[in-house]
């Protein structure tokens, strides 16, 4: 696999120490992907895709936010974000953004969201769409209001009883409880629904910085974040122009069976942006990147790149 790896962390607005996972190319880059990872996961699992980017001549950054991986420092952080954490990570990675611009120069930038990733990159788009060139949302959707509502009220009962460290059992099943409720055959893993490769699934179980229950903050501030983001005031900031790529798998229940994820391409459609495209991807669930062939997707992305992004014929 070409590319040079670099681990190593800097240092967040308020001092907090943010870990950063680094592939380079050995060829001269043409661009940049700065990966914002999912809940309950790190930066370090997109070392696959990021190594096929690099032999395409793209530099690769995926940190891991705070409350997981190694920013969180030990097993017992992860999952807790601190106060007010969705709005800090979005500015973590505005400042890696800075970093990388400074590292790499005028290199074009495009930010690949996925999952709870995916909300920080919709976050990131409404404050900084004009510092980047592209973004690609992975596994994300619309949301519906009701049910966000309720979530964020549920969370601030908890938080406010219990403390935000207080992993919560309730918003767990609540939100990723019905997940496998589609899925025919047995169920081996209560993570079956990220992927039909079963051994990306046991390599998820099998990590000890994947799957933990998240705490009562967490949610508190992602709900909170959630709802700022899908209000129509704010979304007329995105810039116009910039191209925007939303893929999923059919099979996806973060995004409804592709339901949420069609109303999302429509919501960004229907606020003026000019270059949204859409994807779903029959048969794949939640993990693109690390679903059954998945170099259909690898692809696509880097075609995707290619034309809207570096303008190649």
């Amino acid at each position: 696999m070409a590319g040079n790896f670099d681990g190593f962390f800097i240092t967040g607005e308020d001092g907090e120490d943010i870990y950063i996972n680094l592939w380079e190319p050995e060829i001269s880059p043409i661009g940049i992907i700065q990966i914002f990872h999912g809940m309950a996961e790190h930066g370090g699992r997109y070392q696959n895709f990021a190594r096929y980017m690099n032999e395409k001549g793209f530099v690769v950054c995926a940190d891991d936010h705070r409350g997981h991986g190694k920013t969180a420092g030990s097993l017992d952080n992860v999952g807790y974000i601190g106060k007010d954490g969705f709005n800090k990570i979005v500015e973590d990675e505005y400042l890696i953004m800075r970093f990388l611009k400074e590292k790499y120069g005028s290199l074009p930038i495009i930010i690949f969201g996925h999952s709870f990733g995916s909300f920080v990159a919709q976050e990131f788009m409404i404050r900084y769409g004009k510092e980047v060139n592209g973004v690609i949302l992975s596994g994300s959707s619309a949301v519906k209001e009701l049910p966000l509502r309720f979530g964020y009220a549920l969370a601030f009962i908890e938080k406010t009883l219990f403390g935000e460290k207080k992993r919560s059992k309730v918003l767990d099943k609540l939100t990723f409880g019905s997940y496998n409720k589609k899925i025919k055959g047995d169920k081996l893993s209560k993570f079956e629904w990220l992927s039909t490769d079963k051994e990306e699934v046991k390599k998820y179980e099998e990590d000890p910085y994947c799957g933990e229950i998240f705490t009562a903050g967490f949610f508190y501030y992602f709900f909170k974040g959630l709802l700022n983001i899908f209000k129509p005031q704010r979304f007329i900031k995105i810039p116009k122009d910039l191209p925007l790529f939303i893929i999923s798998g059919e099979e996806d229940p973060v995004g409804e069976y592709g339901k949420l994820v069609r109303r999302l391409y429509e919501l960004y459609k229907s606020m003026g942006l000019k270059q949204v495209d859409i994807k779903l991807y029959p048969g794949k669930r939640h993990e693109l990147l690390n679903e059954v062939g998945k170099e259909e997707v690898y692809k696509d992305i880097l075609t995707w790149i290619e034309k809207k992004v570096l303008n190649y014929s």
